[in-house]
């Protein structure tokens, strides 16, 4: 899988076209088109890895994207006050409880 693919299957995850990608991340119109038999300029990968949240690394290289979106997570945990990251923590520990109590059933 190159770059491309990798930022085709992160819109479809997250409901946008690479048209509008590419507007919001202000690389210019069929620019990450391009990028399926070329290299990307590393200021507007790095734009795209923003905007979708990920890094440039796994944009390039690929990797597990069960641990990217584990990542994209703590990434996003890191503007939420001290409270919220509290509150959301004992979410996902209620959640992973509720999980283990499914996998012993």
């Amino acid at each position: 899988m190159n770059t491309y693919d990798r930022i085709k299957l992160l819109c479809d995850r997250n409901g946008i076209t690479i048209a509008e990608l590419e507007r919001q991340a202000t690389v210019g119109n069929g620019t990450i088109r391009r990028w399926s038999t070329t290299l990307p300029s590393g200021d507007k990968l790095q734009r795209v890895a923003k905007y979708l949240n990920v890094t440039m690394d796994y944009l390039v290289n690929g990797g597990d994207s069960e641990d990217e979106e584990i990542r994209a997570i703590a990434r996003n945990m890191k503007i939420l006050s001290k409270d919220k990251r509290k509150l959301l923590n004992d979410l996902i520990k209620t959640m992973s409880d509720s999980a283990d109590e499914e996998l012993k059933k």
